[in-house]
């Protein structure tokens, strides 16, 4: 099956091929192609407005889910990364509308178990390492705004206090808690000084 595609200045055209019994998918794909790209999420109230229905929009092709990801694997053969990462939508949030995610007693009491199911199981340890994913655009924003105008960067002082903290034995959480920082800017200098574990 040939879908041609006109390009903007309409002067030519490009031919895409489908596969054969794609005829029940030709709308979705036709969608996704002529679809132009929204503006990626700027503010934390868009994407709480963007979840917070009944339904959740899915934006390559306009139809409403309760739950999204299906949708999008089985119909745009997108994955819920790329989507989060396409249009700017934060990476701990799963594809559900508020109603959906209400509904699926996924609520603190699961999470604490789950979490120290994990640490028992030692999930963390073996799990394999996974490359750091770019922040959501609206984060990075809210990030910068709460700077403040006096903000500034970490100075040798810091690493210093970093270090004296971490020869006498505390966890990073404990440094972190003690110099007021978040756990992973002390993470990122201890991890420097750990001696590598052997391998068995």
């Amino acid at each position: 099956m040939r879908v041609r595609r006109p390009w903007p200045d309409g002067k030519a055209s490009v031919v895409h091929f489908l596969p054969a019994g794609s005829c029940r998918t030709f709308r979705g794909y036709l969608g996704t192609l002529m679809q132009k790209k929204p503006p990626l999420f700027r503010t934390r109230r868009q994407v709480e407005r963007y979840f917070g229905g009944k339904t959740i929009k899915c934006l390559l092709c306009g139809k409403r889910f309760g739950r999204l990801s299906f949708h999008l694997a089985a119909k745009h053969g997108v994955t819920t990364d790329d989507y989060k990462s396409r249009y700017g939508l934060p990476w701990r949030r799963g594809l559900t509308s508020a109603q959906s995610h209400a509904n699926s007693g996924w609520n603190r009491d699961r999470k604490k178990k789950a979490s120290r199911l994990a640490r028992r199981s030692r999930f963390f340890q073996f799990a394999s390492a996974a490359s750091r994913r770019e922040v959501a655009p609206f984060l990075k924003v809210e990030a910068v705004r709460h700077l403040g105008a006096k903000a500034a960067g970490f100075d040798k002082g810091f690493e210093s206090r970093v270090r004296v903290l971490f020869t006498k034995g505390l966890t990073d959480a404990a440094v972190a808690k003690a110099l007021k920082v978040n756990r992973m800017t002390v993470n990122r200098r201890t991890r420097r000084w750990r001696k590598p574990k052997r391998k068995r």
